[in-house]
């Protein structure tokens, strides 16, 4: 109990010598307190959302992982820190925890080899979590774990692995990240920027020139190829990608490549995957700042 915040399970007490008659009388006296049938806890033990999660862990079985958001909170991912539900993913079709506010999920395809111990605490390996969160939230927030992940140093190969192991059909999270995978080095289609230009020629009555290379006059490099650019007001409109954000270096070498460019006098605007779906809004934000420009 000392090392599980005060908890133990029913079968841990008979394990440690304790007969069934000794623990009912512990918990009529009010030295222990009995949560439901399987786990009991020391009454009057600090209250922690660490503790909640471990007796719904204890609760729902040996076969169980805290799992989605409350992994990832436990796994110390981005955006998570406050993260107060619990998730549990247990295998196969039963489950015990009669525990109130637990979301217990029933999964065929977790395997030992994705689950880790944090704290003692049985909890799904973070490209698993992934695949959950993005099932349940979106590839918007899906997006968000997945750059934690690829700046912590996880690699493409194995997050697809556990993605394909998650597919079936009717579940959409694999298949979701499996999709966000395939961006990771692709580029918004030319498509998509030649009708973006369109629009801002007819709103603005500017015309954008198509990858325009910026050259640094101090070194005679090339600094950046911009997807669309407007010369004569200096801004520049490209698409992010996430081999900028993979690894620290990469991330360090691209702020630096962005303030040089604005140190040129270059007003950069960033697009995401994101914005295909947002056309109207991303021509919106260049007008605001051609206007912007054009006033200066």
């Amino acid at each position: 109990m000392a090392r599980q915040d005060g908890l133990a399970t029913v079968a841990q007490v008979r394990s440690a010598g304790l007969v069934e008659r000794r623990q009912r009388g512990r918990v009529a006296s009010g030295e222990w307190t009995k949560l439901d049938r399987t786990v009991v806890a020391v009454s009057g033990a600090p209250q922690s959302w660490r503790r909640v999660v471990r007796a719904a862990w204890l609760s729902a079985g040996p076969s169980t992982a805290v799992s989605h958001g409350t992994a990832a909170r436990l796994l110390g991912i981005d955006g998570y820190d406050r993260f107060t539900p619990i998730h549990v993913t247990t295998v196969g079709r039963t489950h015990h925890t009669s525990l109130r506010g637990v979301v217990v999920h029933r999964s065929t395809r977790l395997t030992d080899e994705q689950c880790t111990v944090v704290d003692g605490i049985r909890v799904v390996r973070p490209e698993v979590a992934l695949v959950q969160i993005t099932g349940a939230s979106g590839p918007k927030v899906g997006r968000k774990v997945l750059d934690h992940l690829l700046r912590s140093g996880m690699s493409v190969e194995r997050i697809a692995g556990v993605a394909i192991a998650w597919r079936r059909q009717g579940v959409r999270g694999p298949s979701m990240v499996l999709r966000m995978l395939s961006e990771v080095e692709r580029r918004l289609p030319r498509s998509w920027f030649q009708r973006l230009a369109k629009d801002v020629l007819r709103t603005c009555g500017i015309r954008l020139v198509d990858e325009l290379p910026i050259v640094d006059p101090d070194t005679g490099r090339t600094l950046a190829e911009l997807d669309l650019a407007c010369p004569e007001l200096m801004i520049g409109i490209e698409c992010q990608s996430w081999k900028w954000h993979s690894t620290p270096t990469a991330r360090a070498a691209d702020a630096r490549r962005k303030r040089r460019l604005r140190l040129l006098g270059w007003e950069i605007v960033e697009l995401w995957w994101d914005d295909l779906n947002r056309p109207e809004g991303v021509r919106d934000e260049i007008a605001y700042l051609i206007s912007a420009r054009r006033a200066a």
